[in-house]
């Protein structure tokens, strides 16, 4: 480890200390205990600690929910063994299996060929085809792994048509564009990542349960909306070099040589298939939990005459470091609410807002959002940031629960200004842009999806959340 790396991480430990010493010694304002101090400077301190990279993120938010809340009187050790997880960890396994296993599969190839086709060509029709394939292979499947799949078939693409890293304009648009939109699809169903699963649970804790189809209609048409501004916008900043045959006919001979479908394709096909249609029947039949359903849909990969996956790949692949962190966030979020801290925060500072126009208080949480999003690169963070202090505005406010949890939930998946975001790692590493490349990419989208979200009361309003 270099030095500036060694500063950075203890630079984690050291605000962890400092946030623990002045929370033992601030006054205490009307409402608050000392516990609610000790809740803060915990939670902030996990925040720090993950942007820092001071230890793996699973292993921050251990260290905080089974160390330090215990130790300093937040909650209890057996509060915490019961809260521990809930249903969005489960989710988060689940998912991962099912993402894994359609890894496996060429759907995501077929998908990309189809849209290719169809551009014919034109260097505009194939990104908006290629962000289209990935967004909607990323609305089931993991943000990661989509993006990984996209990136080969791009970097195969670019390497046809001989476009030069740094002076290939498409080269640009891809390798910024595809992890993006990853990130994008995975807002568009309650399966496309597992951060979902913590504003749905947010959500449910003041009374509202949204099915699977609910969350749907109210993102998949963001989503789709977002494809098409950073499309347009991206062939617009970065001109693109027209697309070769040859180039194209590479994606097809990818394809030829996949061949016909295999057996374990299709039985893993017909298993999302089955998942996606128990999410959709679970908005009538409660029983059809979303993750009672993945868990049945990950159960159903490993039965005799199916086994599509080996528990040996899934144990390998699965991302158990975002899974524990996942089923840590409900915890931290707990402390903040249960000690009173964050009653008081919200009366704070957003006291202000409650005789603002919905529009503009829409607008400026949106651009607070977005921008607080480019320097901590973990979703779930964003979920546990503003989740509760964004409910709580709903008793001083018009606004519903639901419209104030979409701002959080798009941004969590939709990284667009800097390049420290882990998914742009993968991308960043073939050398096709700079980092002030990501930012000229993403500074239109953010702005005209700021204010088009400023609208989200009224979009919410029409499905009665």
């Amino acid at each position: 480890m270099n030095n500036s790396n060694f500063l950075k991480s203890m630079s984690g430990i050291l605000f962890t200390i400092l946030a623990l010493i002045t929370a033992s010694l601030l006054p205490l304002p009307s409402g608050v205990e000392r516990t609610g101090w000790y809740a803060l400077a915990i939670f902030l301190s996990a925040i720090v600690m993950w942007i820092c990279e001071t230890l793996p993120m699973a292993v921050t938010a251990l260290t905080m929910i089974f160390i330090l809340m215990p130790v300093t009187g937040v909650m209890n050790l057996s509060a915490i063994y019961s809260s521990f997880g809930g249903s969005a960890f489960f989710f988060c396994v689940a998912t991962f299996a099912i993402s894994i296993a359609l890894e496996k599969t060429s759907l995501p190839l077929r998908i990309c060929s189809l849209l290719i086709r169809w551009s014919k060509g034109s260097p505009r029709k194939l990104v908006l085809a290629l962000f289209l394939a990935c967004a909607v292979t990323s609305s089931i499947m993991s943000n990661l792994s989509t993006c990984i799949i996209y990136l080969s078939i791009a970097l195969s693409l670019l390497k046809a048509n001989g476009c030069e890293p740094l002076k290939s304009n498409l080269g640009k648009i891809l390798m910024i564009g595809l992890p993006a939109i990853s990130g994008v699809g995975g807002v568009m169903t309650p399966a496309g990542t597992p951060g979902n699963l913590l504003i749905m649970d947010l959500l449910s804790s003041v009374g509202v349960n949204l099915s699977f189809s609910q969350w749907v209609m109210l993102f998949a048409p963001l989503g789709l909306i977002t494809i098409i501004i950073c499309g347009i916008w991206a062939t617009i900043a970065f001109k693109p070099e027209p697309i070769s045959e040859e180039a194209l006919q590479v994606l097809d001979n990818q394809l030829k040589e996949c061949g016909s479908l295999k057996s374990n394709e299709k039985k893993t096909i017909l298993i999302i298939c089955f998942l996606l249609t128990c999410w959709l029947l679970g908005t009538w039949i409660p029983v059809l939990n979303v993750t009672v359903v993945a868990i049945a849909g990950m159960a159903l990969l490993f039965i005799p005459g199916i086994s599509v996956v080996s528990w040996q790949e899934i144990s390998t692949k699965t991302n158990w470091n975002l899974a524990f962190t996942i089923g840590s966030v409900g915890i931290l979020i707990s402390g903040l609410t249960s000690t009173g801290i964050m009653d008081w925060i919200v009366n704070g500072l957003f006291s202000a807002m409650t005789s603002w126009n919905l529009i503009l208080m829409f607008f400026v949480i949106g651009a607070v959002v977005c921008i607080i999003r480019a320097f901590i690169p973990t979703a779930p963070a964003i979920a546990a940031l503003f989740g509760a202090p964004l409910l709580s505005l709903t008793s001083i406010t018009n606004a519903t629960p639901t419209a104030l949890m979409f701002i959080p939930a798009f941004w969590a998946c939709a990284p667009m200004l800097l390049w420290i975001e882990p998914i742009f790692l993968f991308s960043y590493g073939y050398g096709y842009y700079k980092p002030k490349d990501v930012l000229k990419y993403g500074s239109v989208p953010c702005i005209l999806l700021t204010a088009i979200m400023a609208f989200t009361p009224y979009w919410t309003a029409l499905f009665g959340l």
